[in-house]
């Protein structure tokens, strides 16, 4: 990745929020109404472009757990109980992301993956991680006139009642219902996950967004314009 490689994979990043928030507002403000009657599960597997996004949108916040497995240290974990977590929840993982950083004793070669490529995918991942837990500390402090999830009870509308992780297991926990619900999203009726999942969809919803608006904000800071792609629903 060149110099100026974080600050494409900044942009990226920006462009995923961004488009992942719109897709999530299209669909709850025309498929579903608070109180509504859920058809029942059913596949989406003809919506590609749908798919698309929220494959984009997984493999970020995918990537961003890695960044937290990189960046976690043990003098960050209170109590042994979290750590007890932390560990049980990484390890599951562990094998997985070795074969990406190239760590496989047995079936990798020091050489097989330069360290060029190794710091590509480490930087990818710390990127993704900082942003992701940057938004899920400023999420609370999003302004009400900022705060677009169409089933506000609060008015104004706010985030103020999603606390920040204030803990390495609660950080861990937030990303993985993120990753949990993108694969409702891609998986079942939206009406449904509004009358059954309705916590986890708003503050998925608002990590997306608080993505979407703190890297709007630094894009403007570098001087960088992202592409900024409407999603439309279909006449």
């Amino acid at each position: 990745m060149p110099e100026d490689g974080g600050l494409y994979e900044f942009v990226h990043i920006s462009e995923i929020a961004s488009t992942t928030r719109d897709l999530m507002s299209l669909n709850l403000k025309h498929r579903t109404q608070l109180g509504g009657r859920s058809e029942g599960v059913h596949s989406r597997s003809d919506q590609q472009v749908e798919h698309i996004v929220l494959q984009q949108a997984r493999d970020f916040v995918g990537r961003a757990r890695e960044g937290f497995m990189l960046s976690v240290r043990q003098s960050d974990v209170p109590t042994r109980g979290e750590l007890r977590y932390l560990l049980e929840r990484v390890l599951l993982d562990w094998s997985s992301f070795s074969r990406e950083l190239g760590l496989e004793e047995a079936h990798t070669s020091a050489n097989e993956l330069s360290s060029a490529e190794t710091l590509r995918l480490v930087r990818r991942q710390l990127l993704a991680f900082g942003m992701a837990a940057t938004a899920l500390g400023a999420l609370p402090r999003t302004p009400s006139e900022e705060v677009t999830f169409p089933y506000s009870y609060g008015k104004p509308p706010t985030y103020c009642d999603i606390p920040a992780p204030s803990s390495p297991a609660e950080m861990l926990h937030r990303l993985e219902e993120v990753e949990s619900m993108l694969w409702k999203l891609m998986s079942m009726e939206w009406q449904e996950l509004v009358n059954h999942y309705y916590g986890p969809l708003r503050r998925t919803y608002g990590f997306f967004e608080a993505n979407a608006r703190l890297a709007q904000q630094e894009a403007e800071r570098f001087g960088v314009k992202p592409v900024r792609r409407t999603l439309q629903w279909p006449a």
